[in-house]
């Protein structure tokens, strides 16, 4: 299998509080996508890149109005935090926000499925903006574990988390197949486009 490809889902919709939850500091000043974003790469380090989705390019005018950033070619981030330098490629569910509406807008299935569209052969390292204190070794953990078309993390009540996952080609076929025929909703499409198929016999770990 070729490297995992890491991809953080940051979407790039306002939260009820008036500003996006991913730009929200996290621990100093640094923002939880910027944040994210170095942990998908220590956690990836064969990939030279680091993928984040966003809903439409109207949605990367707040990230590039921050200093740290800078966008080295259209698309293309370099982000600088603490003396490290993190490479982004951004990939868009939509070319613009007046192409989106209510009825159209997949929520993460939507980024899942832009990235599957840039690099159909992929495997994805997904980790989506709700876990900003995730860390390195959670990650290589369930990389260790890969199995089935997704590999993914069990919360405390026994669900499994397909945004903190590994995304095989064959799963997100089976998403795009499903989307196609109607299931659109973000949970519609997760609960339809895959089954569960076995687990590890390990806590915190599902394969589905």
């Amino acid at each position: 299998m070729s490297a995992l490809q890491p991809l953080l889902l940051a979407g790039g919709r306002s939260s009820r509080m008036g500003r996006r939850k991913e730009l929200r500091p996290l621990v100093h000043d640094i923002p939880i996508y910027m944040h994210l974003l170095r942990i998908l790469d220590l956690a990836c380090p064969h990939s030279s890149i680091v993928y984040l989705s966003l809903r439409s390019p109207d949605c990367l005018r707040d990230i590039l109005n921050d200093p740290r950033v800078t966008e080295v070619s259209p698309g293309k981030l370099a982000i600088e935090v603490d003396g490290s330098s993190t490479l982004v490629q951004v990939i868009y569910d939509r070319p613009s926000d007046d192409s989106l509406n209510t009825e159209d807008d997949m929520g993460p299935a939507g980024g899942l499925l832009a990235a599957h569209r840039f690099d159909a052969q992929a495997t994805w390292q997904v980790v989506a903006y709700d876990y900003p204190f995730l860390s390195v070794s959670a990650l290589h953990h369930l990389q260790h574990e890969m199995a089935g078309p997704v590999t993914c993390f069990q919360n405390a009540d026994g669900f499994c988390e397909p945004l903190l996952g590994v995304w095989t080609p064959e799963a997100m076929h089976m998403l795009d197949q499903n989307v196609q025929k109607g299931f659109a909703g973000q949970n519609q499409s997760f609960a339809s486009a895959l089954e569960r198929r076995s687990g590890h016999g390990m806590i915190g770990v599902c394969s589905i």
